[in-house]
């Protein structure tokens, strides 16, 4: 429905009103220059009179310019005429996920899949330029044709931290989908982002967020509470996809998964691994229209029977073996004390033989080298001077790698690579270095890059040994500026293990810069 629009742009035309939320209005509008559609955000007039807040707002918007990715709005510009603030940004044909969730109720595991698939991409792209959300909700994603999804409002929240507008009230996020520590008083991170999309994914299967109510209830039980089990919301849900949801609704930070794509990999495991659970105990799975139980071959009488045969003819076999191995080696044994003279004791010492033959121990990994022995061809007595070698087994810890220096390609668009085990408000590393304690937090590669053109396919994959860990593929996104710094970043469920590890940047497929670490024993 078309709506009177009294507000005037210098190059912009509000059309319509789309809805209005705590901070914004929201129009559809269009370019005078070209006519081109867009969607314009102005924000509400009664926080205009804050000074700081309104600087902090266009601060934060103008980070979010540079936020070039598939499942993100893009945003224009932001400007101010007058005591007009606007957003200038894509206008998308898409609705709200609240009102999907709200016309269909719980949705398919696949399809919560699907979305929250997209949802963890464009936060961790975002993440990768220190930019958070700070409000995800399911009025904030967007579904189009064929579900595709697209995040808005990147960071706009944030602007309210530290201003008048809190200490008058004013809410700094969506009850519903705020994490633990920003009830306390945090600011917005990866972790209450990630938080928020668990959120998401326990609404889009469940039907409604895990807390609902009045404001102070929700927040207190956001902060102190566990919210249900999906799967005793739903039936539908299998027991590890809603083990994996409530992993990351967690309350303790070092408990969620670090990064949107582990996240996302465990749903997938989840969803794809496992059968819902069903209200009759009776039920059997389809496998291509047949009726199938499947049954343990161990619960077959019949097998059992043969299995009891076995073992005991291999237990009469090790038997025989072992008695024959036996008398011949006391007939062997025999022969040579026959046809050796005896030798007289020296002084001190007993009949014992000098030499008892030695038990050689088996290695307990990998790190045990035998030492080899080279028998005589013949049996010789021993002598009463000089004793052999006893056979011994040598212990020898594999090293740990010492990293070296990066390795940089003549034709990479990388160079200046370092690590770092933290990183500052304003996105400097800290904690340089290629020796690290192992602890939670991840761990940050920057790099100054070059001579790399927009929608260059490039990757970033770390290694733990031999093992790849990880890896994030991607195009150079067209808002970077021709040279500059940047930084990726990798944590481990559960923290580093000791070890090496290395992480690759690739283009095109190829490697074109490598930096290795080591994570030491011990503990911070």
């Amino acid at each position: 429905m078309m709506v009177s629009v009294t507000t005037e742009l210098e190059n912009y035309v509000l059309d319509e009103e789309l809805g209005r939320g705590d901070l914004t209005i929201a129009y559809q509008g269009h370019r005078k220059a070209d006519g081109k559609t867009v969607a314009i955000k102005v924000v509400a007039p009664q926080f205009m009179f804050d000074e700081f807040f309104v600087q902090r707002f266009k601060d934060i918007t103008r980070q979010t310019l540079k936020l070039d990715h598939p499942n993100i709005v893009r945003t224009h510009e932001v400007d101010q005429e007058e005591n007009t603030l606007y957003i200038v940004r894509e206008f998308i044909d898409a609705q709200p996920l609240a009102k999907i969730i709200e016309a269909e109720g719980p949705l398919p595991p696949q399809r919560m899949l699907t979305i929250a698939r997209q949802i963890a991409a464009a936060l961790d792209y975002a993440h990768q330029k220190s930019i958070m959300h700070g409000d995800l909700s399911a009025k904030r994603v967007y579904i189009g044709p064929e579900d595709h999804v697209t995040v808005a409002d990147f960071g706009q929240t944030q602007a309210m931290v530290g201003t008048s507008l809190v200490k008058q009230g004013f809410a700094i996020g969506s009850p519903e989908t705020l994490a633990p520590e920003r009830v306390k008083g945090q600011g917005p991170s990866r972790y209450s982002d990630l938080y928020s999309l668990g959120v998401l994914c326990y609404q889009m299967l469940s039907g409604q967020p895990p807390f609902t109510g009045e404001v102070a209830a929700v927040l207190h039980a956001q902060a102190y509470e566990q919210p249900r089990l999906l799967h005793a919301v739903n039936p539908d849900i299998s027991i590890p996809l809603s083990e994996a949801v409530s992993r990351m609704l967690s309350k303790g930070l070092e408990l969620r998964y670090t990064t949107g794509a582990e996240f996302t990999r465990a749903l997938t495991a989840a969803t794809e691994g496992s059968a819902p659970v069903r209200t009759s105990s009776t039920a059997k799975p389809q496998l291509t229209g047949v009726e199938q139980a499947p049954v343990s071959i161990f619960s077959q009488p019949w097998l059992w029977g043969i299995l009891v045969v076995l073992l005991i003819l291999f237990l009469l076999a090790a038997g025989f073996v072992t008695v024959s191995a036996w008398v011949a080696w006391q007939s062997n044994a025999s022969e040579i004390t026959e046809a050796m003279p005896a030798l007289p004791p020296t002084a001190g010492e007993s009949n014992t033989p000098a030499t008892q033959p030695a038990t050689q121990p088996q290695p307990e990994s990998a790190q045990v080298v035998l030492v080899p022995l080279t028998p005589s061809a013949t049996p010789t007595a021993p002598s009463p001077t000089a004793v052999p070698a006893t056979p011994t087994v040598t212990s020898t810890p594999v090293p740990i790698p010492t990293p070296g220096p990066p390795v940089i390609e003549a034709n990479s668009p990388f160079t200046n690579l370092r690590l770092a085990h933290a990183i500052s408000s304003d996105s400097e590393p800290e904690k340089v270095g290629t020796h690290f304690l192992p602890n939670n937090d991840p761990i940050y590669l920057f790099f100054d890059y070059g001579r790399i053109e927009a929608g260059t396919p490039w990757a970033h994959r770390w290694t733990w040994g031999d093992t790849e860990l990880d890896i994030y593929e991607d195009v150079w996104p067209s808002s970077y500026s021709e040279t500059g710094t940047a930084w990726v970043f990798y944590g481990p469920t559960g923290g580093f293990r000791p070890g090496p590890y290395k992480v690759t940047l690739e283009v095109d497929g190829e490697v074109v810069g490598t930096a290795t670490f080591v994570v030491e024993e011990g503990g911070l």
